[in-house]
């Protein structure tokens, strides 16, 4: 289970993004009769969103990135 997890977010720092799960990648939809786009609202057009992983891993390098350089007293 450990193994798994790691590699699973070892995946998220090589590829953050997976496909917008609203548009299933494609960043837009088709009008009823076929002849007008609109963008989707959920990714902005972009078909891509940040998967879980990689919030994770965002998270946790904030909170460490934080606490190192709010305890630091840079040599005084």
């Amino acid at each position: 289970m450990t193994i798994a997890l790691g590699l699973y977010l070892l995946s998220c720092l090589i590829w953050p993004f997976g496909k917008c799960r609203r548009c299933k990648g494609a960043g837009k939809f088709k009008s009823p009769f076929g002849r007008a786009y609109r963008y989707c609202s959920k990714c902005q057009g972009s078909g891509l969103r940040v998967r879980l992983g990689r919030h994770i891993v965002n998270h946790v390098r904030a909170v460490r990135g934080a606490g190192e350089n709010s305890t630091s007293k840079g040599g005084r």
